[in-house]
């Protein structure tokens, strides 16, 4: 069942690290990424060593999952620890996306309560340095949505012209170039998170930086190519050519490993890395890559669509070396984070991620406790507990024992469909009857 009221049911232990240092935060998150894109989620084409040892470090978490198999409405889960239909937020959107019916220009609302909001307002300094994709109107972006600091893209990689309008990369409100050079892109946006760190040292500080790759179309800096030959990077054509740039898949992710690298040098060295947590995940499934021993991709209601890498860590605080097959999502960065910062929270706010801060800090042998997940991209379905069923009902799967979804046995256990269906209304009642619109600004309006 879906978990409203939340904040109310953790009673808020608001001030209870008061007598500690509040801890610092980074999520990096990437574009696409498969589950089995790591080499230390089993890939043996990708090179990925400064990841794998985040592992080494802290945790896996094998069930984690991203709230949606698109962009948009994952992002805004993990923004605001909701379902994206809780917020409005189900479906892409593109360079001023309209309502289809208003005319009304979207995306998400200011009058929700982000997650930089909430470490905002507890004296954090807050940076999104990256891809938003959560509507490009002033109003919408990252600066009117808790960030003290954006540098970045506001959509996808791939909205350039000439189907779209010139992709800016932006500073703040200010445009700083159009149709940047995207082979730089990883690189420059590492520069830009490593100088916020160094400027935020000595205070609390959440960094969100957000990469737009590996989403189609694939680029890398040029060291990151020499792997390929010469005759393979002949054949690869402009940025508007997605299927030529497919071949360049892992050297995005090798340079995404290379910034995570960097990254992790730099909490280290300047002595933060006892007091930061750093959280490495994706918003979704893979659209070029492999999600193996999953089944489907980016945009499927299968387990390769929404159960994403997830590698956390934070040296002295969680266990270093584990794996956990506890069901996590990114909503539940949110709670996470305000409880670990001793945020506290309006209780009369309505979201569906909980606090798992408890099972990111404890023994990986804990035994998972059964949570319910909804999925609603590409199809619906439900998971509670290691059950999962497909909304029609003609479709059950055990994932502890069958993870690729292969064998229907919902012919054997009619009482967990039976189980799971009714969790399913109550989950669609619940979004139906308590749901918030996404932002919308009148059709005469632009930016």
């Amino acid at each position: 069942m879906i978990i409203r009221h939340l904040l109310t049911a953790l009673a808020l232990l608001g001030g209870t690290l008061a007598d500690q240092q509040q801890p610092n935060f980074i999520i990096i998150y990437t574009d696409d990424l498969g589950y089995n894109d790591l080499s230390c989620y089993g890939s043996k084409s990708i090179r990925t060593p400064h990841i794998d040892r985040m592992t080494q470090q802290g945790v896996m978490l094998l069930d984690f999952y991203a709230t949606s198999a698109s962009c948009t409405p994952s992002r805004a889960a993990l923004m605001t620890g909701s379902y994206p239909g809780r917020v409005g937020l189900n479906n892409v959107l593109m360079p001023d996306s309209k309502d289809k019916k208003t005319g009304a220009v979207l995306g998400l609302n200011p009058s929700e309560t982000t997650i930089a909001e909430v470490l905002q307002s507890t004296g954090y300094s807050t940076a999104c340095i990256g891809k938003w994709h959560l509507g490009d109107a002033p109003e919408f972006m990252p600066n009117n949505h808790g960030f003290d600091y954006y540098f970045g893209i506001p959509y996808s990689n791939d909205m350039i012209p000439p189907r779209f309008p010139d992709l800016p990369l932006m500073r703040n409100q200010e445009v700083l170039e159009v149709n940047p050079d995207q082979d730089t892109l990883t690189k420059r946006f590492t520069e830009e998170a490593l100088q916020f760190i160094k400027q935020n040292q000595k205070s609390p500080f959440f960094l969100y930086l957000a990469h737009p790759m590996p989403h189609r179309p694939c680029h890398a800096s040029a060291e990151f190519l020499k792997r390929f030959s010469e005759e393979q990077l002949k054949k690869i054509g402009p940025t508007a050519d997605k299927e030529s740039r497919d071949l360049l898949y892992p050297a995005s992710i090798e340079e995404i490993d290379w910034s995570t690298g960097q990254i992790l040098q730099q909490i280290e060295e300047l002595g933060l890395d006892q007091n930061t947590l750093v959280i490495f995940t994706s918003d979704n499934g893979p659209k070029v890559g492999s999600a193996k021993p999953l089944s489907g991709k980016k945009g499927s209601v299968l387990e390769g669509g929404h159960r994403v890498p997830a590698v956390v860590q934070w040296k002295g605080q969680i266990p270093a070396g584990g794996k956990s097959s506890q069901l996590i999502t990114g909503m539940d960065l949110l709670p996470t984070f305000a409880k670990l910062a001793g945020a506290t929270l309006d209780r009369s706010l309505d979201i569906d991620g909980a606090d798992v801060s408890a099972y990111l800090t404890a023994d990986s042998t804990r035994e998972p406790v059964a949570r319910t997940f909804f999925y609603d991209h590409g199809g619906r379905a439900l998971r509670h507990g290691q059950w999962k069923l497909h909304q029609n009902g003609k479709k059950l799967y055990n994932l502890a024992k069958d993870p690729g979804e292969r064998r229907n046995v919902s012919a054997q256990y009619p009482e967990k469909v039976v189980e799971l269906t009714s969790l399913m209304e109550e989950v669609l009642l619940d979004l139906d009857q308590h749901s918030r619109p996404a932002g919308t600004l009148p059709a005469t309006m632009t930016h």
